[in-house]
């Protein structure tokens, strides 16, 4: 079945997100050109590890691969941080090794002031419930979030159905709106096929 929308997801994990995604990224890519999409985005926890096997599948099927990562801000909660450019990549990757050392493997963290000071060249995508904006500290976190990307940030909502996922969804749309942010949908995809 072909995509009818110029849609495009934003937020998709691969088995290289150990326990938060399950399908390999050449599943992934193979799954959205059977779905007729033009792009699709891989951002795995707190690494680019799938990255060049994503590069290489999405490539040969003829789609636009985005990469990205998520990484995780202490006392925050995680933010969807993807590639625009060389100096974007390059960021992130420091942004991801600062957010290694002096960590136990799987716990790594950034500060705000490592975000801020390696924001360029990347977009930032601030949604779901283990984002910055779940919890009671969302305007804040939001201002800051602005101050930092600009234009270049994003809320990310998702709909799967469940009452306190419909919740936070509207919540988050409404906050979005109110602070003049914009609103992408996304599906969190963890694997390729349900």
């Amino acid at each position: 079945m072909a995509c009818t929308t110029d849609y495009v997801e934003l937020r998709c994990r691969s088995a290289f997100s150990f326990l938060a995604g399950a399908s390999l990224p050449e599943d992934l890519v193979e799954r959205a050109a059977v779905l007729g999409y033009d792009a699709l985005a891989l951002a795995d926890v707190r690494g680019v590890y799938g990255a060049p096997r994503f590069f290489q599948a999405a490539r040969r099927a003829g789609l636009r691969a985005l990469v990205g990562a998520e990484v995780p801000v202490a006392g925050a909660g995680n933010l969807w941080l993807l590639v625009e450019e060389r100096a974007g990549y390059k960021n992130l990757c420091r942004l991801l090794t600062a957010g290694a050392l002096g960590h136990a493997k799987g716990e790594g963290q950034v500060t705000w002031e490592e975000v801020e000071e390696h924001a360029a060249g990347l977009h930032c995508l601030a949604g779901g419930a283990e984002g910055p904006l779940a919890g009671t500290d969302a305007a804040p976190n939001l201002a800051r979030l602005r101050a930092i990307f600009g234009p270049r940030l994003a809320v990310d909502v998702h709909r799967h159905g469940e009452r306190a996922g419909e919740r936070l969804a509207r919540r988050l749309a409404d906050l979005a709106a109110a602070h003049r942010v914009p609103v992408v949908a996304t599906n969190d995809v963890r694997h390729a096929a349900p």
